[in-house]
């Protein structure tokens, strides 16, 4: 019996093991929310992180929201999962993205796709703009995903960022 539960647990450890891609991939959104305070001075690399997992498994599924007849400009892209739309909104209102407003939206698919920093960057953003409009940490996060209070997003990133916690402790993560 105590045989049968250890290859369970060996098993589940092995299916929710991150590779050292997914590894790499949340250190970069880590270091770059680290750089990107809110209007009080916090920042969220831990919550960036767990949005990461939670949308993409950090960077395994970097095409979402995407069916047939949907142009893919408009499906949720990249490691962070951000439609093109999104990306335009947080450089309409954030001085270092203008830069983004100069590409089409084809260009900025394919950034979002491919460039996990530029992606860490506008989520980071996304997320002060949500605090400083929403106030408290469950409406900013539950906006993430498109909502005001979407209470099985969040709890599902709170899982994350509780998973991500033994990764900071046992410095996988920094």
């Amino acid at each position: 019996m105590i045989r049968f539960f250890t290859l369970i647990f060996i098993l589940t450890a092995q299916i929710f093991a991150l590779t050292p891609e997914q590894i790499k991939i949340l250190q970069t959104v880590r270091d770059v929310a680290r750089t990107i305070p809110d209007y009080t001075g916090e920042t969220y690399e831990n919550t960036l992180a767990a949005i990461c997992l939670t949308e993409s498994s950090a960077g395994k599924n970097i095409i979402g929201d995407f069916k047939k007849g949907i142009v893919i400009t408009k499906a949720s892209l990249g490691s962070m999962q951000i439609q093109v739309a999104t990306a335009r909104y947080v450089a309409k209102r954030i001085k270092a993205l203008k830069w983004i407003n100069t590409l089409n939206d084809a260009q900025i698919a394919n950034k979002l796709l491919t460039d996990v920093k530029t992606s860490a960057q506008i989520s980071a953003y996304y997320l002060t703009l949500l605090k400083k409009k929403r106030k408290h940490y469950f409406n900013m996060v539950s906006g993430y995903n498109g909502g005001f209070s979407n209470y099985p997003y969040y709890k599902r990133v709170m899982k994350n960022m509780r998973y991500l916690e033994q990764f900071v402790k046992n410095g996988k993560l920094i």
